[in-house]
């Protein structure tokens, strides 16, 4: 098992429990947007490895994480008490989610919390490639606490014409994002409402299994065939 080596550069905490990790591979190293790396961690019965997708744009030996630190999670926690300078091991890149768009095609992204992260990605990397096609993502959170890369996404929606998104809090703790004009509920719930050209949509789905099999199941009755859905699912 050849495992690659990378040290972190920089490491931002985005909310209370979400943090950005910047890596410098040593070596070679090039993604492609929507991949993931598998990082190794030292537990109590021995090495383990944990799959985070890549939430930057592809760049020659070079990628960022972005993990929800869960309470009590090995790897998590490792990887959020690194301090810039240390280094990881790590497999990588995997995987096969990554834009599968004709062009004519209008992209629907799906993702809830950390689940942004590969479609920030591939979003990222296709508007600079100049994608000539609408690009519409659909981005669910629970608090106002756990906003971010709301500002990232408002920059693009000015910079490229072809991209919206909308950001929904599903349990605000107050009164203020409403009365700001923010949208309440769950991404599923804006799904329902929204209409496709069924014929000429895809769409790309990231986040816990429960989320995407809902997804998949409302955009199936709205009128898109399974070949048209793709779809990156964690526990």
């Amino acid at each position: 098992m050849n495992l690659n080596k990378a040290v972190l550069k920089k490491k931002t905490f985005l909310t209370h429990d979400v943090v950005e990790l910047c890596f410098e591979v040593k070596g070679e190293f090039l993604h492609k947007a929507g991949q993931f790396v598998s990082v190794k961690v030292q537990s109590p019965q021995g090495q383990i490895f944990r799959s985070y997708s890549i939430s930057s744009k592809p760049q020659k030996n070079y990628f960022e994480l972005c993990i929800k630190v869960i309470e009590n999670g090995l790897a998590s926690n490792y990887l959020a008490n690194l301090k810039e300078g240390n280094e990881i091991e790590f497999l990588g890149p995997i995987g096969n989610f990554t834009f599968q768009n004709q062009q004519g095609q209008t992209a629907l992204f799906i993702g809830t919390g950390t689940g942004i992260a590969p479609l920030k990605s591939i979003i990222e990397e296709e508007l600079e490639k100049g994608w000539p096609d609408k690009i519409h993502l659909l981005f669910g959170v629970r608090y106002i606490k756990d906003i971010f890369y709301k500002e990232f996404f408002e920059k693009l929606a000015v910079k490229y014409k072809n991209f919206t998104f909308d950001l929904t809090l599903s349990r605000p703790e107050n009164e203020s994002w409403a009365k700001e004009g923010g949208k309440i509920g769950r991404v599923t719930d804006l799904l329902k409402n929204l209409e496709l050209d069924q014929a000429n949509t895809a769409a790309y789905i990231c986040g816990l299994k429960e989320m995407v099999t809902e997804t998949t199941e409302i955009l199936q009755q709205k009128g898109l065939l399974k070949e048209a859905l793709y779809f990156e699912r964690f526990n």
